[in-house]
């Protein structure tokens, strides 16, 4: 028994004076106050984490309806784009390209094709142009930058694609965005520019339906700086002024993430972006610093103010404890001498249990062998059976005598290991031989298979090597009714062990049963023991038995697979391998 707890006489000493427990208030107060700030700091930075993950799903979720407008609106102006370089653009494909998307006009203002010289030809508003007067597009930069980009300053092209501030269009009169290709022959002679117009107006009523509180927003900006929508408190405003510098660092550096930074209008605020797939766009959402962490501030207000009437309640309880030291101290002491009347009872439980299993032998050995005379030499069948009986009850009884009694020296610590050149392979048929008559009753198959690269020779007790081997193949043929049982040794992946296991096609145990079975008189459950029997001492001896090998015991079973028990053998001081794999069955 392990000591119920230490018996240090300086503290007892100590703590008879006054102001060493005023000492200790003082520690408690201290250590109250600093796990209180440690707190508070750590659900400060786990609420910063979950307003942040929050921002960075719901800015993935925009940016993923973002994507597909932007990939089906793409799609569309790659295919004029394609018809016009063949000299197949017709104005009803215009229209019919245009609805094919199932976009427009709400979403997809305008589909237009725009000439070489910057001249409106048509769009699935305007077919022929005739109705807008093919108005003259060259000074528009998302136009120019195509065809005249010499007088352009160098703008963000992906693939390109070409994705213009929010403008007014002169032929819808709707505030859009456009993305516009370039258009080239064969030859690779400009012919023009394709226009796909997506609605503002599309975002910002998507945006107004996300809420982040009166100073919190959601906006699509691309990664030149330039906000294409923005809602701030589900009110389309502010598209004017620049993203922060430290926001737009972010979106350039990684795709998608988080971070908290003070915005253009000078509030701190929580944002998670997400770029929009190959697109120079990405899409950025989140609330206020203040209103993020409102629930956490007034939280945090509310511990403090307790902390300080607690604090005030320890003072009081320090000096209740001065006055309950000295019935403390008697205590303590009065614990000491029960502790160690425990200890003095538990060894002579050990003792007891080992002189009466000593004691129980020499009986049970003359009525093991008056029965087994009887069995032999009785012409009487009756008797003969009866003998039988009497036989096996006290080689059971003998059995489990010798588990208890190993069991005590091994908490003793009485039992040693005496090591010896041991040939795996001969000890596991020893071993499967005890049993083949047991599992031929039950109509099992019992396997032994051997791996080639066993060492031939390890050193280890061979008694108590056999005995844990018994204990595990005994119990796989006790619980298995069909099928087989098989016992294989191997050497482990890392080579430092040699892995005899057994297997069975038994019931199987349940996960959370599997520490359970190697306690002393523990079965997996009450059915067990009734159906089969037993006190569960097998598994507890064995597992103490691999320890004192220097070796392992785990069990590897779920309801209704079987059950494979693995014991793990050092082989550190193992000779060279086996020259050959042998395996043998009984049916």
């Amino acid at each position: 028994m392990k000591p119920l707890m230490p018996a240090p006489q300086r503290l007892a000493s100590t703590l008879r004076h006054p102001i060493a427990a005023g000492m200790v208030g003082v520690l408690v107060l201290l250590g109250a106050w600093g796990a209180l700030l440690s707190m508070l700091q750590w659900q400060h930075e786990e609420t910063l984490k979950g307003e942040m993950r929050h921002a960075t799903n719901t800015a993935t979720a925009l940016k993923e309806h973002t994507l597909r407008i932007l990939d089906a609106v793409d799609q569309a102006a790659t295919r004029i784009q394609h018809r016009a370089a063949q000299g197949t653009l017709t104005p009803e494909s215009l229209v019919r390209i245009a609805d094919e998307t199932g976009m427009a006009p709400h979403i997809l203002t305008q589909l237009s094709f725009v000439d070489a010289d910057g001249i409106f030809q048509g769009s699935n508003l305007d077919p022929d142009g005739s109705r807008s007067k093919h108005p003259h597009l060259m000074q528009r930069e998302h136009i120019r930058v195509h065809l005249r980009p010499q007088s352009t300053p160098r703008q963000p092209m992906k693939n390109g694609l070409f994705i213009s501030a929010p403008l007014v269009g002169k032929v819808s009169g709707v505030r859009t965005i456009q993305l516009t290709r370039k258009i080239t022959d064969a030859g690779g002679q400009t012919l023009g520019v394709v226009v796909a117009s997506l609605n503002q107006r599309h975002f910002i009523d998507v945006y107004r339906g996300v809420d982040f509180g009166s100073d919190g927003g959601v906006l699509l900006v691309g990664l030149d700086g330039i906000i294409r929508a923005r809602v701030l408190d589900r009110e389309a405003r502010d598209i004017d002024q620049p993203l922060s510098q430290d926001m737009l660092a972010a979106i350039r550096r990684q795709p998608v993430g988080a971070l908290q930074a003070l915005s253009a209008d000078g509030l701190e605020r929580i944002v998670g972006f997400s770029r929009v797939g190959d697109y120079d766009l990405a899409v950025l959402c989140g609330p206020s610093s203040a209103q993020a962490l409102a629930s956490w501030s007034a939280m945090r207000d509310t511990v403090l103010q307790f902390t300080l009437v607690l604090s005030a309640a320890v003072v009081l309880f320090v000096l209740a404890f001065i006055l309950s030291i000295r019935r403390l101290t008697r205590s303590h002491d009065a614990l000491t001498r029960s502790e160690a009347k425990a200890n003095m009872a538990n060894q002579a439980k050990s003792e007891f249990l080992a002189a009466m299993s000593h004691e129980l032998r020499t009986p049970l050995t003359s009525i093991r062998g008056f029965a087994e005379l009887m069995e032999l030499r009785s012409k009487d069948p009756l008797v003969r059976e009866q003998s039988a009986h009497i036989r096996q009850g006290a080689e059971h009884l003998g059995t489990l005598l010798n588990e208890v009694l190993d069991l005590a020296k091994i908490e003793a610590g009485a039992m040693q290991a005496h090591t010896e050149a041991v040939r795996p392979h001969a000890v596991a048929h020893e071993v499967a031989d005890l049993f083949r008559v047991s599992a031929l009753a039950k109509a099992l198959s019992l396997t032994v298979t051997i791996d080639p690269a066993t060492p031939a020779m390890l050193q280890t007790d061979r008694l108590k090597l056999k005995q844990v081997l018994s204990n595990l193949l005994s119990n796989a043929i006790k619980f298995t009714a069909t099928g087989a049982v098989a016992l294989s040794v191997a050497p482990s992946d890392e080579g430092g062990h040699v892995l005899f296991k057994v297997s069975d096609t038994g019931p199987g145990i349940d996960p959370a049963q599997h520490a359970l079975i190697f306690e002393k008189f523990r079965q997996a459950d009450a059915r067990v023991s009734y159906q089969h029997g037993g006190t569960g001492l097998g598994l507890a001896l064995s597992r103490e038995l691999a320890g004192l090998l220097g070796g392992t015991i785990s069990v590897e079973s779920a309801p209704g697979k079987g059950a494979t028990f693995t014991f793990a053998v050092p082989w550190d001081r193992a000779l060279h391998p086996a020259p050959q794999a042998a395996t043998t069955a009984a049916a």
